[in-house]
């Protein structure tokens, strides 16, 4: 059995249309992970052109709910799980809420509807494989077919959903994922202001907690961090968990 991590990102969607081309073969199972805080753009590009065509060819992605199977949502105990920035920016903790929200979720969703042995896709492509982890699992594997069945890098992912004709694809995240570059934050308030606002207030909620826990890498808060940064070289930190940002 073959069940698709549907992480709703560029990857994602060049693996969609490699799919309906016929170069990946269609899996059993889509699944995604609703954290419940993925940008909107996300959910937009699933409805209006992953769906239908999935649709086309006896596919759907099913939406899990997090809510419905995570047992922690902002903190375990007294450990942050958003990689945060810390000292002024000079610190960053681990990530622990892809592993919380996606991967755990979909291993129990998996379970409740009774799969007991399948392969798990993961949409890293070629210029990610250090991403690439062991599942540590009997029953779940995880495999990467953008790395070990059709090697494709991120721009040929682009590529493959412009030659079905569909929409520039976006990067999928959390609209509050510290691991956003600093062109991400600028790009999230200037077309989801809504969301930008949003980060801006859980950011203060955690302050509230930890007043040295910051979105932003620059350690400062968001509003304040986004106008700076318009200087500021642009980087990108990677979620390493190969559930997020695919």
């Amino acid at each position: 059995m073959i069940t698709w991590s549907y992480g709703g990102g560029i990857q994602t969607v060049g693996m969609a249309a490699m799919i309906i081309k016929g170069i990946l073969p269609p899996p059993d199972l889509i699944v995604l992970s609703d954290t419940g805080r993925e940008v909107q753009s996300t959910f937009d590009y699933l409805d209006k052109i992953i769906q239908p065509a999935l649709k086309e060819i006896g596919l759907q992605v099913e939406i899990v709910n997090k809510s419905d199977y995570a047992t922690v949502d902002l903190w375990r105990n007294d450990d942050m799980l958003l990689p945060v920035f810390t000292g002024n920016g000079n610190g960053k903790l681990p990530t622990f809420c892809s592993n919380e929200w996606k991967q755990r979720v979909i291993r129990r969703y998996l379970k409740d509807i009774g799969v007991e042995d399948t392969d798990l896709w993961l949409g890293i492509s070629t210029d990610e494989a250090e991403r690439m982890k062991d599942s540590g699992l009997k029953w779940l594997r995880h495999q990467y077919p953008l790395i070990e069945l059709v090697p494709t890098n991120r721009d040929g992912c682009y590529q493959h959903a412009l030659d079905m004709g569909w929409p520039e694809p976006n990067k999928s995240r959390c609209w509050m994922c510290p691991n956003q570059s600093a062109f991400d934050w600028r790009r999230l308030k200037r077309r989801s202001n809504v969301e930008f606002e949003k980060a801006c207030q859980l950011e203060q909620e955690i302050q509230s907690i930890d007043d040295d826990m910051y979105l932003h890498r620059l350690g400062i808060p968001l509003a304040q961090a986004v106008e700076q940064s318009e200087v500021q070289k642009d980087m990108f930190d990677n979620c390493d968990s190969g559930y997020c940002m695919t």
